[in-house]
């Protein structure tokens, strides 16, 4: 309850570190914030040309011509929000070790300010994402339920295992490296710019070991019609909520000697 308290307290600078990273992103741009709306459509419209278009790709049994495109583009949804808050969680420590120093406030603020910034991004991406299925008539309100709940597991699995890497990351650097090469080993370990149908059978089992897949997984299914594995929701919850205690725990034992270390 005083983890939450304090939070609670420190909403001001939350607020004012999602201000000023959002402000200083486009600032001196000459299309400003229009930017955060302009990516996401060019994503979506470059994955339809290239992969839809140009290269044909179909994803096994369905031949749809676009349906390769809204599978992508679903799993990039989940994908793109957990490798943000990853990236950018593991270095909160490190980045405002002064800021915090100073503040006797929540040291979680700005990994907190991190999680917001990156659902923001995100939501936009899936409101343009949602626009692309109401022209093609696709859109059901159970895509967009699924979509919640990919949001509100991969919140709370991301938010913690970006606090465990930032703890980690105060007491060894080399912490930030590795995860940087793991991410990108984990990007194409997850079913997203491939149909896990195509891999072969030894393959296939062990992308299950993989636990964005769990939650990725659901919003392509739900979309193109396939049956919805809900009991990898289920363990996807059951992990997120494992590894958030686990973060609280090393969280609460160590934050003042890193604190002091810095």
């Amino acid at each position: 309850m005083e983890f939450i308290k304090r939070i609670f307290a420190g909403r001001w600078l939350l607020h004012a570190m999602v201000s000023r990273e959002i402000k200083s992103r486009y600032s001196g741009s000459i299309l400003g914030i229009f930017w955060l709306f302009f990516a996401p459509v060019l994503m979506i419209l470059t994955y339809s040309l290239v992969f839809a278009d140009l290269m044909k790709s179909r994803l096994p049994g369905i031949n749809s011509h676009y349906a390769y495109t809204i599978y992508l583009t679903s799993g990039m949804l989940v994908w793109q929000y957990f490798s943000e808050v990853i990236s950018r969680g593991k270095l909160f420590l490190v980045e405002n070790a002064g800021l915090l120093r100073k503040n006797n406030i929540s040291k979680i603020i700005p990994l907190l300010s991190v999680v917001v910034i990156a659902l923001v991004n995100s939501l936009v991406l899936a409101g343009f994402y949602f626009i692309f299925l109401i022209i093609l008539n696709l859109f059901t309100i159970e895509i967009f339920a699924i979509y919640i709940l990919q949001i509100l597991v991969i919140t709370l699995f991301s938010f913690s295992i970006a606090g465990l890497l930032a703890l980690a990351h105060a007491y060894v650097r080399d912490v930030g490296q590795f995860v940087d090469a793991f991410m990108q080993l984990l990007f194409w370990a997850t079913p997203i710019v491939y149909a896990p149908q195509i891999l072969p059978k030894w393959a296939a089992d062990y992308i299950y070991l993989n636990p964005v897949y769990w939650v990725s997984q659901l919003g392509q299914q739900v979309v193109l019609d396939w049956p919805i594995a809900w009991n990898w929701l289920f363990n996807a919850i059951l992990l997120s909520i494992i590894s958030f205690f686990i973060f609280y725990f090393f969280y609460s034992r160590n934050i003042q000697k890193i604190m002091d270390d810095l």
